[in-house]
């Protein structure tokens, strides 16, 4: 992967000082980090989630288009991007601890030259993507000293996909479809699977009008027509600003568009952005979202 040579090749020269011990996820011992870099959307996700603010972060400009809550405090160093981080500035941060997605490990890594190393999976294709969340939350708590803060956090997510699946439960007849239009208004990624987005609507009570096959992270590419296989389905997508100003312009001029039985019957429910690949602060913001605009639409139409 472009992220595992990036980590790799090339700065070993500009690196000083030995080699300090490697971090191994959970198995992080010690005292409590004080100043933790992110180089993963999610693991930032989940510091923030738990109050930490990090030492320093890679592409913040990313993470504020993408994620955006919780909200990266101002004045925090960017690292540049995700998968080529600038390790001399992070050397000359001194992090305690550096959070890394596990898929970029490989063997002795550089970045393990300037601080211990917290190899996290950001995804498992062994259990649903909340519960996989709720354990990175837990074990970055261990990390930094937060545990009280994880319990909280992970209480106030259960609190938050409760009281959405009740203002939703009279809504549940329908399937639905969560997307996110491409700007060529004739495809667009659908979201299923065992990935933030499906396992939220299915702890929401909400069947996935999507049945077909995704990725790790729950998603894959479709064209437009294939919205149509259940014709009785709600079509939620989100608005990503511009981006998606552009797709809905390819899609009003869409025969293909314009013959969806949920464009026709005026099933189309917009909502803000959220990250689909996050962790528990993404997945509450998301159900709650739901929990507004679904209502809200159906009793515009009347």
């Amino acid at each position: 992967m472009l992220g595992r040579r990036a980590f790799l090749g090339g700065f070993g020269l500009a690196l000083a000082g030995p080699a300090r011990a490697r971090a191994q996820g959970s198995g992080v011992t010690g005292p409590a980090a004080r100043r933790v870099a992110c180089l993963d959307l999610l693991l930032t996700e989940t510091l923030l989630t738990l109050g930490v603010t990090p030492a320093a972060v890679g592409n913040i400009p990313l993470y504020q288009r993408l994620v955006a809550e919780p909200v990266l405090p101002d004045g925090v160093p960017d690292l540049g991007p995700l998968q080529e981080p600038n390790l001399e500035l992070l050397q000359q941060l001194r992090p305690d601890l550096i959070l890394a997605p596990s898929w970029a490990e490989v063997g002795s890594n550089d970045i393990e030259r300037i601080a211990p190393v917290a190899w996290l999976p950001t995804f498992s294709t062994q259990k649903p993507a909340l519960e996989h969340a709720r354990s990175l939350l837990a074990q970055v708590a261990a990390m930094t000293g937060r545990d009280a803060e994880a319990q909280a956090w992970s209480a106030r997510a259960d609190a938050a996909l409760a009281e959405a699946r009740q203002a939703l439960a009279p809504f549940a007849d329908r399937p639905v479809y969560v997307v996110r239009f491409m700007e060529d208004g004739r495809h667009a990624a659908i979201f299923g699977g065992n990935g933030m987005i499906g396992d939220v609507l299915a702890r929401l009570g909400l069947t996935n009008a999507w049945t077909g096959r995704t990725n790790v992270w729950g998603t894959t590419s479709i064209g437009i027509e294939q919205l149509a296989g259940n014709p009785e389905a709600r079509l939620i997508h989100f608005n990503r600003g511009a981006e998606t100003d552009r797709a809905l312009r390819q899609l009003a001029g869409s025969p293909l568009w314009q013959a969806l039985p949920a464009v026709r019957q005026g099933r189309v429910i917009e909502t803000p952005v959220v990250y689909p690949n996050g962790g528990l602060s993404s997945a509450a913001r998301f159900a709650g979202q739901l929990a507004r605009a679904v209502p809200a639409h159906e009793a515009a139409r009347g």
